[in-house]
């Protein structure tokens, strides 16, 4: 029997089993109500331990660039402290019923530096754009993996601050691999959706969505070293403020 991500939900004026299937609203009849969640995922077991991609002196392609620092691996980091998992994506798969939407005209900015993606997961609107820019004084090569959209595949000249252009058109439906065919060891992820119900755990597993509609929502959990932690997680989001949700994952669930 596969192992799969024990979920502790917990939803404020949540106090029988009926309030958790119903949202509780102060929004007036025929107006639609907004909340916000928060939490944390935790990992069940012992801390991994940190380690290094490549080793400061290491002799790598670019040496004198790429190896200038120590690379850490971000493909598993769990805070010895809290447990808590970075880089996990927590979103909503569609554009719930209901939502309010601004227009995403800002541009985002994915940079490299010492041979490293930064940051390592990145969400973006679609027709977003995205700048590649790089603060590495040798070339790199930004190559997507995407399901849905066309592949970008782009040599990004050294010291590019101005930023090439990259463009998502349509959703996708789990984060896409980024990396760079000069150095293989390079990696990051892309999540291009059609509205802003996502975030990004950060250092201490923990993540924040905002302006939620009321009501049932199921929510993807994903990791680049798990794949999909939870695909179909329901919460149910009161108006204003919620307790915040404890998502559990055992070591065993990590390739």
């Amino acid at each position: 029997k596969p192992q799969v991500a024990e979920v502790t939900v917990t939803m404020k004026g949540a106090d029988n089993a009926a309030a958790e299937e119903e949202a509780t609203t102060d929004a007036p009849a025929g107006e639609v109500g907004f909340g916000d969640i928060s939490g944390q995922v935790v990992f069940e077991g012992d801390a991994p331990p940190a380690v290094l991609l490549v080793k400061k002196g290491d002799a790598v392609k670019d040496s004198a660039v790429c190896a200038a620092e120590d690379v850490p691996n971000e493909s598993l980091e769990v805070n010895a402290e809290s447990k808590g998992i970075k880089n996990v994506f927590v979103y909503l798969e569609k554009t719930p019923a209901g939502a309010k939407l601004e227009e995403a005209t800002e541009p985002v900015i994915f940079d490299q530096k010492v041979c490293q993606f930064l940051p390592h997961c990145l969400l973006m609107r679609t027709k977003q754009p995205v700048l590649v820019m790089s603060g590495d004084s040798v070339a790199h090569n930004t190559h997507t993996s995407p399901t849905r959209n066309s592949q970008f595949n782009s040599t990004i000249s050294p010291n590019e601050r101005k930023g090439v252009q990259l463009t998502y058109s349509k959703s996708e439906t789990k984060p896409l691999g980024v990396v760079c065919d000069y150095h293989p060891w390079m990696k990051a992820y892309h999540l291009p959706l059609d509205h802003s119900f996502a975030a990004i755990t950060d250092e201490n597993g923990k993540f924040e969505i905002k302006g939620l509609p009321a009501g049932s929502h199921q929510f993807r959990v994903w990791h680049e070293r798990g794949d999909f932690l939870e695909r179909g997680l329901k919460v149910t989001v009161n108006v204003g403020a919620n307790e915040p949700l404890s998502i559990k994952v055992p070591a065993s669930k990590f390739k």
